[in-house]
């Protein structure tokens, strides 16, 4: 199915649209999955529920938040076995990899950043957020990390790595997920008002001014967020009514808009071959080719139950979910990949 990007004025198409999303799956013929399984691994600690991850491209790991087991796993890209654990963070969340630092930044309640040193795999230190941070971001040039605090509505930056003082921006009533844009050099993040429509708002992490916002009709609680590798839009989770958007960034900021699983969270993309994973609380994923305009779907994919959190490797294409229970009860990381897709392994 391919939807055209159109204007937020064009309403038909778009309530035509709406209804059909209400079935909590997009419009399509029959096909086989898109993806096929690697392996299972194991994973350590209790059958919990996991939250995002992150791909370390320079260490060649997988850096994964085990949210409900006060734990992150991080573990090895090529065959998935645990390279080292660190455990007695409080319901980690967000996971932002630092690489030109050699630091990991963990989100953790009630209001802390705790940091990671990619080699040792040891806690270097901790230090305050907002309240319940969910998201992190990371700005290679200014060195700041930015991060959702979920429950202030607001984001925080801290300066010189994490090591630096911290400035928080008040933006609406919750704030989602935070991502960098390199082309611009700003924070993009999700934001729920007070009242509709929710925002994508994007701020200089120089002067902590805003300095767009862009309005999202018919998201309700805007919260996953990833960047097109091209720079030139957006996509948006809209985590209560089961929708994905694909904003523009420039000009009139068109939209379109194309339905998810249940509950969409975390969103992923593979740039080689240009698709994105849309992973819901429902483990149905929705997978898109960005290449084409609009959302172009290209199927489900069923990894196992709670798969809300993906990952994606573009070295290799392989697709990560954790898994709170395999068929033996215990913790697991489905890695997956693109049928048809044979690449050969890193060293």
């Amino acid at each position: 199915m391919r939807l055209k990007f159109y204007s937020v004025r064009c309403l038909t198409p778009w309530l035509l649209l709406l209804a059909a999303c209400a079935h909590g799956k997009p419009t399509r013929s029959e096909s086989t999955e898109p993806l096929e399984l690697v392996t299972d691994v194991a994973l350590p600690g209790g059958a919990t529920r996991f939250d995002y991850q992150d791909v370390d491209s320079v260490h060649r790991q997988l850096v994964v938040a085990h949210m409900n087991d006060n734990a992150v796993e991080i573990l090895d890209l090529q065959d998935g076995s645990l390279r080292g654990r660190v455990t007695g963070i409080a319901t980690p969340r967000g996971v932002v990899v630092a690489p030109d630092i050699n630091r990991i930044f963990v989100t953790s309640k009630p209001g802390e950043v705790v940091i990671i040193d990619s080699t040792s795999l040891k806690e270097i230190r901790r230090v305050k957020t907002g309240t319940a941070p969910d998201g992190a971001a990371w700005d290679p040039v200014e060195k700041i990390v930015a991060v959702s605090d979920q429950h202030d509505g607001a984001l925080s930056l801290i300066a010189d790595g994490g090591d630096g003082t911290r400035h928080q921006i008040p933006l609406g009533v919750e704030t989602g997920n935070v991502i960098y844009d390199s082309a611009r050099r700003r924070f993009w993040i999700t934001v729920v008002r007070p009242s509709q429509p929710d925002q994508l708002v994007a701020v200089d992490p120089v002067s902590s001014a805003v300095t767009e916002r862009i309005d999202l009709p018919g998201c309700q609680r805007a919260h996953g967020l990833r960047l097109h590798p091209d720079g030139r839009s957006a996509f948006v989770a809209c985590e209560n009514n089961n929708l994905l958007m694909r904003v523009e960034l420039a000009g009139s900021h068109g939209i379109a808009r194309a339905a998810t699983g249940q509950r969409p969270d975390v969103l992923a993309i593979d740039p080689g071959i240009g698709w994105l994973y849309a992973a819901p609380e429902s483990g149905d994923v929705a997978i898109f080719d960005i290449n084409q305009p609009g959302l172009t779907f290209v199927g489900h994919a069923h990894p196992g139950e709670n798969a809300h959190t993906v990952a994606a490797d573009p070295a290799t294409h392989r697709v990560f979910f954790p898994l709170m229970r395999s068929p033996s009860g215990t913790p697991v990381l489905r890695i997956m990949k693109p049928k048809g897709q044979n690449p050969k392994p890193t060293d």
